[in-house]
């Protein structure tokens, strides 16, 4: 099984999420340009072809309306996909921000460009929706709920396991010499036959980044370190539970002028 390296695994992460929010977002976009072009190029192909009649009569009618000009574009679909889209990229943003901090920032760029994508997506090269009136974003909501307190649990976990920024504090804590010692600290040493470069066995003592005694037991560092990470998982994701839920008491979810005006509106019908 592949481990992190020395260094940590934020720099293969932050690759990872670079290739996603930079090359996966504008192949999507392009799909959802090209793929409605050739769907409402093949429909108006399709009308303006075949027409009521037998196979030997073909009517061709002008289009002279905006509305007839519109009933050849292709049928609308769902909303599913759009939010789902979006619903994965605030994963991707959230979830793994300590890694690719400018991960926001791209997506923001993308939800830019996407809404004249879809603006001329669905003024020109689909159908007209039934508009529906909605007092929300209905099970989304709860979703995104559900991935933000995973996503604080899930950067918790990332800031204490896949870099050195508990070890070094610790370090730091335990070592009067601040990090001069820290590499060495952390090498473990295996005393036996192994083979040099030269393909001749003999004995030797070679040292690896691991956390084990002579014999290969786990060091008590080990052990110290997995407490102290554990420990920060549990404070880190506590503190900012309780900030996520201050903010969320703070700051209503419907404007008092917009409550209000709904609540006169509810009355005012009831009557």
């Amino acid at each position: 099984m592949d481990t992190c390296g020395p260094g940590g695994c934020l720099g293969e992460l932050a690759e990872n999420l670079a290739i996603i929010f930079l090359g996966k977002q504008i192949m999507n976009n392009f799909q959802e340009l090209l793929i409605p072009m050739m769907k409402s190029w093949w429909s108006r192909r399709k009308s303006n072809q075949y027409q009521a009649g037998t196979d030997s009569e073909q009517i061709s009618i002008s289009m002279t309306t905006p509305w007839e000009a519109d009933n050849d574009l292709a049928e609308q679909e769902n909303l599913f996909p759009e939010y789902l889209e979006m619903v994965i990229q605030y994963g991707f943003a959230t979830m793994f921000v300590v890694a690719f901090p400018i991960a926001p920032l791209f997506a923001l760029i993308n939800n830019v460009v996407e809404i004249r994508l879809d603006a001329k997506k669905y003024t020109e090269l689909l159908k007209r929706p039934i508009p529906i009136n909605c007092m929300s974003i209905g099970i989304w909501y709860g979703i995104l709920d559900y991935m933000a307190a995973i996503a604080i649990i899930t950067n918790a976990f990332v800031i204490a396991f896949t870099s050195d920024f508990i070890s070094q504090i610790l370090w730091k804590y335990n070592h009067d010499d601040g990090l001069a010692t820290y590499v060495e600290g952390h090498l473990s040493s295996f005393t036996g036959v192994i083979r040099n470069s030269e393909g001749v066995e003999v004995n030797d003592t070679c040292k690896y980044w691991d956390y084990r005694l002579e014999h290969g037991e786990t060091s008590l560092w080990w052990w110290k370190l997995k407490a102290v990470q554990f420990v920060f998982v549990v404070v880190f994701e506590h503190f900012v539970f309780t900030i996520v839920r201050l903010i969320d008491l703070l700051i209503p979810d419907i404007p008092e002028k917009l409550e209000l005006l709904y609540t006169w509106r509810t009355v005012s019908l009831g009557r």
